[in-house]
């Protein structure tokens, strides 16, 4: 049976699990693995344009990195992105990791999820850490937002 809120429900992926549902502005939290480890996926409600929210949270990986860095690593996200059909709506799936640790092990990285809703609003959902859980749950990650319902 699908988990969730009034304000959202979901199926989880193997290996996932609730860790709070509605909470400030996060309509659900969700850990990958143990949950004592902080691997962290959040669901949050948002606006602005896809390219605006990818540049944000490039910059939370690279706060360091030039506008140039910047917009090369989300073009390339972005180029690569995945679409999955959330009840007929295109939601983009990208995998963005910090300009440093693509040659590290202990590299960060986010995976993001958007929805676009009616009116400019967003369903936002949204797992940083290790980039190598990044990349081993992005299937995951991209079953996980094909299987969100607005209620």
């Amino acid at each position: 049976a699908p988990a969730g809120s009034p304000r959202v429900a979901y199926t989880l992926p193997e290996g996932w699990s609730e860790q709070s549902g509605p909470a400030g502005m996060r309509l659900a939290t969700l850990a990958i693995g143990d949950p004592g480890a902080g691997q962290e996926v959040t669901i949050i409600p948002a606006a602005g344009s896809l390219r605006s929210n990818v540049e944000r949270w490039q910059k939370q990986l690279d706060a360091e990195a030039s506008p140039e860095t910047i917009a090369a690593a989300v073009d390339r996200a972005l180029a690569e992105a995945g679409s999955v059909d959330v009840a007929g709506r295109q939601a983009t799936v990208v995998l963005l990791e910090a300009a440093a640790s693509a040659a590290s092990e202990s590299g960060e990285a986010i995976l993001g999820g958007i929805l676009p809703l009616e009116d400019g609003k967003a369903v936002f959902v949204k797992f940083r850490g290790n980039a190598n859980v990044a990349r081993r749950e992005r299937a995951n990650f991209l079953k996980f937002v094909a299987s969100l319902r607005m209620p």
